[in-house]
């Protein structure tokens, strides 16, 4: 139903059409007002702003926004198509100064006059509120909230910094970023997805849109976080739990959920940049046997291709390659090898990917129609086109050959992409894709709106391809850029991190929020990949990396050996009982694996997503200093590192319930009384906390502990 107005500048109140909807003056000064209530929301066109607001489930939410008479595409790299078209009826609600609905679960509600919107739980309580007006810079907007004290805010992948984003601003635009700091933004992923968490309640927000996003979480101002990108549309989601798994569950099932990879994959990786001859590969495999080191997967980097060119094998370093990957696999090893998306400018050299890809017209190109050229690690190289369904199709052939003679798993790296001559290190913004994709418009689109995407698309023109050539093998695709809904085809790992104890500390919270953003199956380089760690440092990384989904040791090109047994027999012996301990838990993690294949639950989790209500005012405990190192396996194991893992003090654990046990002992641990401690906090310390304190001659073995199974 549908009423037209315009209105005066005079006119400050409702006013009455002679239809029987009601039309409400919406601060647009002789304008027309159209407003339309929908059998799943309402359609507002005020001005020259039309807004839509749908319910897809009674928690999930739409908001569409456009300037002009006709909102943009409705299709989505990230959204599935299922949950795009899906709709709940609701009720329509109108009041003196609002217009909007509810559902089962929410309440929904514009400013007649600003078009403002409000997002109430049943019970009133604010869930989410706009703090101002939509600003507008030419393409570019910018969407405000307000922001409680009280309020913290997840997600956004694997950002460095703290895990909670309050206080902290970011940018989305995947970077190669070799030797990221804590403070280094933007890095190598874009996932416009974040949690709030207020007081036990939580919903996720969902910006949808693939140009350069950033994020602001009281940066700019202390009373409003704010989200916006240079360009494209206004189309994001808001959905409630109240419980934080709630709103990772809703988050999977907008973005879809991660397949189940091989279990091999969940078993001890050793890797460098590079092992750069087929007998150095079969030393490290021999001697990580010899050792009796537990271990699946060794990893093959650039330098087992003919100079540097994927999908090529050099023959001079790794003769009968077929035959090594045969070799390995009789000693019970799987190896996965690089496949950079740029492919060497080579005509008339017999090289395949090229020559396939010449002719199959699957390159980007120049806006004046030339194949865009730009040098990375072969030398001059082209760029698939994977926004065209033939294009990825194309890529996931070229797997043949390694498939063929073996290779079980595949690392998409560089694929931000990664570019060395251009001032932006990545392609420029006018080279244009083309989309031919089932959801969306033919058209052709500029890098700066593909750029975000690109990553994930690589990824999964990979796992489609696997998938075809051997459809009874669950793949195993390691991606280093990946987008929202990039779980669905790939792991992925933090990429370029660097070997320093701060490393290491900032480890943690990358993969928890990476967690909370759909990556079940996520991972760091353990020991730090830039530069060389010292005995201690790689021991210490080793033992948490036990207990993180991927547990890969890699390394870069010109640093020290980084594998288990560097630094001597005591250092080896201390890494092996970590990795053995987590081929002990393999049937845990892969059941943990398999929850997320259904849920999107991740497998390393903060505290605050199982134990939502264990602080008296419900804030999160990971925000709290004793407890900002520790995270969780699934929900019954926790691993309590130092806080500072460099320092040699002691410390204290905090547990988020009671009936807790030693992992290495089985020992129940008793919380000390308070004045062992010393006086309570806060209020925080109430309730189901505990505290436990570690000595520091077992600040490392006795830093994991499991829930009694009730």
């Amino acid at each position: 139903m549908r009423s037209y107005c315009s209105f005066s500048t005079k006119v400050i109140a409702a006013i009455a059409c002679l239809c029987h909807a009601p039309c409400f003056l919406l601060a647009q000064p002789d304008r027309q007002a159209i407003i339309s209530n929908l059998a799943n929301g309402i359609d507002v066109q005020a001005g020259d702003i039309h807004e839509q607001i749908l319910a897809l489930r009674d928690d999930v939410i739409r908001v569409r926004i456009a300037r002009g008479m006709n909102l943009p595409e409705d299709a989505s790299w990230a959204v599935l198509a299922d949950a795009r078209r899906s709709s709940v009826a609701v009720t329509p609600v109108s009041s003196e100064n609002h217009l909007g609905f509810s559902t089962h679960a929410l309440s929904v509600e514009l400013d007649k006059q600003t078009l403002q919107l409000t997002v109430r739980d049943l019970n009133g309580e604010i869930l989410q509120q706009d703090a101002r007006r939509i600003r507008y810079d030419g393409d570019a907007f910018r969407i405000y909230k307000a922001m409680p004290l009280d309020e913290h805010y997840f997600g956004l992948g694997d950002k460095t910094g703290p895990l909670d984003r309050r206080d902290e601003a970011f940018s989305l635009w995947n970077t190669d970023a070799y030797r990221f700091q804590e403070s280094t933004d933007p890095i190598y992923k874009s996932i416009p997805y974040f949690m709030t968490y207020r007081a036990g309640r939580a919903m996720g927000v969902l910006l949808d849109n693939t140009w350069r996003t950033s994020f602001d979480f009281g940066k700019e101002s202390p009373v409003a976080y704010s989200f916006g990108a240079v360009a494209g549309p206004i189309d994001y989601y808001l959905f409630y739990g109240p419980s934080p798994k709630q709103v990772v569950k809703t988050y999977a099932w907008l973005t879809g959920i991660p397949p189940l990879p091989p279990l091999w994959s969940f078993g001890f990786q050793q890797s460098r940049y590079s092992y750069m001859t087929r007998d150095r590969v079969l030393e490290v495999a021999h001697k990580l046997r010899a050792d009796h080191i537990p271990s699946d997967a060794i990893y093959l980097d650039i330098d087992f291709q003919e100079k540097n060119r994927p999908f090529t094998i050099n023959a001079a370093t790794f003769p009968d390659f077929a035959g090594m990957i045969a070799q390995l696999r009789s000693y019970n090893f799987h190896v996965v090898t690089i496949t950079d998306l740029h492919i060497a400018n080579l005509p008339a050299s017999n090289y395949h990917a090229y020559d396939s890809g010449i002719t199959g017209d699957h390159f980007v190109k120049n806006p004046d129609g030339s194949i865009y050229t730009g040098l990375v690690w072969p030398g001059p190289s082209v760029f698939p086109d994977f926004t065209r369904q033939q294009t990825r199709a194309w890529w996931g052939t070229l797997y043949q050959s390694l498939h063929h003679d073996g290779v079980e798993g595949f690392w998409n790296d560089m694929n931000e992409p990664s570019v060395f001559d251009t001032k932006t290190k990545t392609i420029p913004e006018n080279v244009l894709h083309r989309i031919d994709e089932p959801g969306f418009a033919t058209r052709t689109a500029t890098h700066a709106e593909i750029h975000d995407v690109y990553g994930m698309e690589n990824s999964r023109a990979t796992f489609d391809g696997l998938r075809k050539l051997d459809p009874e093998t669950r793949p195993f695709v390691l991606t280093r850029a990946t987008y929202a809904g990039g779980q669905r085809y790939a792991a992925t790992w933090t990429g370029d991190n660097s070997s320093s104890w701060n490393h290491l500390r900032f480890t943690t919270p990358m993969l928890e929020n990476l967690g909370l953003s759909g990556f079940a199956f996520c991972g760091a380089d353990a020991g730090g990949y830039a530069g060389s760690p010292s005995a201690e440092l790689l021991t210490r990384w080793l033992e948490v990396a036990a207990f993180q989904p991927i547990d890969r040791d890699h390394t870069e090109k010109g640093t020290a050996d980084q594998e288990p047994w560097v630094g001597g027999s005591t250092q080896e012996a201390i890494r092996r009982r970590y990795i053995e301990t987590r081929y002990q838990l393999l049937p845990y993690l892969y059941t943990l694996a398999d929850e997320a294949s259904r849920t999107g639950l991740p497998i390393l989790r903060p505290l605050f997503l199982e134990f939502p209500e264990a602080a008296a005012d419900h804030h999160p405990l990971d925000i709290d200093n004793v407890a900002a190192s520790e995270f969780l396996v699934g929900s019954e194991l926790l691993v309590a590192p130092p806080p500072y893992p460099d320092e040699t003090d002691s410390y204290t654990v905090e547990f988020p319930s009671p009936n807790w046990f030693n992992f290495w002992t089985g020992e129940k641990i008793d919380p000390p009384s308070t004045s062992s401690k010393g006086p309570v906090p806060d209020a925080a310390r109430a309730g189901p906390l505990s505290e436990h304190r570690l000595p520091a001659c077992d600040r490392w073995h006795a830093s994991a502990h499991h829930r009694k199974l009730e």
